[in-house]
């Protein structure tokens, strides 16, 4: 049974309710993806709020509807969603004395750092903050003296019910651009997503694959919530657990819809999307295991705070993760996972390749979606400017999904063995799977591909061929 708090205060009609979201393009995203919101049979009362400020910042509705909504939710939340329904309820009303109410479950469970905040807030007062600018380094490979070969695929953790996993919210509990929502720590795991299809029962994205962990070992996962961010010199920055904002976050994970704002320089966000929104909250809960997207240069960063913590991360979806080659081996990109008993073992799936043979890499030069086709080449083209290396890499650029047999037929003509490249769907498996069949010889490193069900199966099902983007590989 938990705590339950309200506080009561009047709505003034001298306040404008949600007062500091006008300055949002909250169409982007939808715009991007090309979809259109259906919201039905939403029944928690947490997500009938939500429905409603959602549709209030893309149809022009009056936002003050969704109140009564997150007024019932506080009977059946924790202390700290109260806080954050709390939150919500005053940067929409407009109206700052609900942040006494904020403020007191912070300070009651000692988090100093959201409670001045709330206090600021709440007297309308400058709110003081503190920032440290974080750099990623670019270390060069030491290989040693006449190293002929590299093997990918060695480095792994594990995961078992002794372990306590955090993840994000959006693509776990919760999916605004796909209509899905329920209250942000729900038990119940989304498993398919704007994609709108299933694959073998496989899942998609990160609450796909959680489910499949949980399936194996009996873990604690805790999806938050409630993440600050703060805009310092035109960048919006996450915190780490010292409330101290280091981690940048991109500008349209910040007009998701469903994010409150408090400020114009301060908002919270409720639908977590990446590494940057877990460090604070996945420290503050013991969590040995991270899940999230890595994505953006702020993830990486994020994601070797945590390492440097002890705390294990799990980065599926990982554009920007060769950023952080040569410096960890506690940060898995798209690497598979493996059960033993009842222990599940990441990584630890290996190719071996000759330094001078010919390698096949996929790029893309378009914007959004689908560029996640281009890490590849940000893998090759990082490792080589940190090794010195003469690798022999012949990059080859699509311009569009269903492409993937123009690089096995490059590979074809170059009498090419290695191919680096991503599998999104059913096109992509084909024409890389018949590739594989042709010979044993051939071997394929993937990347951002674990989280769709076609990457996941070409993992699976061609393990002595087929391995990851290894951060740490071995040269002899």
């Amino acid at each position: 049974m938990s705590l339950f708090i309200l506080i009561l205060l009047p709505f003034s009609s001298a306040d404008t309710p949600d007062t500091y979201a006008q300055e949002f393009n909250f169409t982007y995203t939808t715009e991007i993806y090309g979809v259109s919101l259906h919201f039905t049979n939403i029944t928690d009362t947490f997500a009938q709020g939500d429905v409603i400020l959602i549709e209030s910042r893309l149809q022009g509705k009056d936002p003050l509807e969704a109140i009564p909504y997150y007024q019932e939710a506080l009977k059946t939340s924790d202390l700290e969603e109260q806080a954050i329904l709390w939150e919500s309820i005053a940067s929409i009303s407009g109206n700052p004395s609900y942040y006494w109410s904020s403020y007191y479950i912070w300070a009651f469970t000692n988090n100093s750092f959201r409670a001045d905040i709330d206090r600021h807030l709440l007297n309308r007062e400058y709110i003081p903050y503190q920032y440290k600018s974080v750099e990623l380094k670019q270390p060069y490979f030491a290989t040693p003296k006449g190293a002929t070969n590299i093997t990918i695929g060695e480095s792994h953790f594990t995961l078992t019910e002794k372990d306590i996993l955090v993840s994000q919210v959006d693509r776990v509990t919760r999916d605004w651009l796909s209509s899905q929502l329920q209250d942000p720590e729900s038990e119940h795991l989304l498993t398919i997503f704007s994609e709108n299809y299933d694959v073998e029962n496989i899942g998609w994205h990160e609450g796909g694959r959680i489910s499949q962990y949980k399936d194996v070992v009996n873990f604690t996962h805790i999806p938050v919530t409630g993440t600050l961010v703060r805009k310092i010199n035109g960048t919006w920055y996450a915190p780490n657990e010292l409330g101290i904002f280091m981690f940048d976050v991109p500008i349209d994970k910040v007009e998701y819809p469903t994010t409150r704002y408090l400020r114009q320089d301060l908002a919270l966000i409720v639908d977590t999307h990446g590494v940057n929104m877990l460090v604070e909250q996945a420290i503050r809960n013991n969590a040995t295991v991270v899940i999230g997207c890595c994505d953006h240069i702020g993830k990486i960063k994020a994601a070797l705070y945590l390492n440097e913590k002890g705390i294990k991360v799990i980065c599926n979806t990982d554009k920007y993760l060769p950023l952080a080659l040569g410096q960890t081996n506690q940060t898995l990109g798209s690497a598979p996972f493996k059960e033993e008993g009842k222990t599940l073992i990441f990584g630890n799936q290996t190719i071996t390749f000759d330094i001078n043979e010919k390698i096949i890499v996929l790029n893309v030069t378009e914007d959004y979606g689908i560029s996640y086709y281009a890490t590849p080449t940000i893998y090759f083209t990082h490792l080589q400017q940190q090794t010195l290396l003469p690798f022999n890499i012949r990059y080859v650029t699509i311009t569009g999904y269903g492409q993937m047999q123009t690089l096995v037929d490059v590979a074809h003509e170059q009498d090419a063995h290695l191919i680096a490249a991503r599998v999104y769907d059913e096109n992509d498996y084909i024409a890389l799977s018949s590739w594989l069949k042709e010979s044993t010889q051939n071997r394929i490193m993937l990347f951002h591909s674990e989280p769709y069900p076609y990457g996941y199966l070409l993992l699976r099902n061609y393990p002595e061929q087929v391995s990851f983007d290894d951060l740490m590989p071995d040269f002899s």
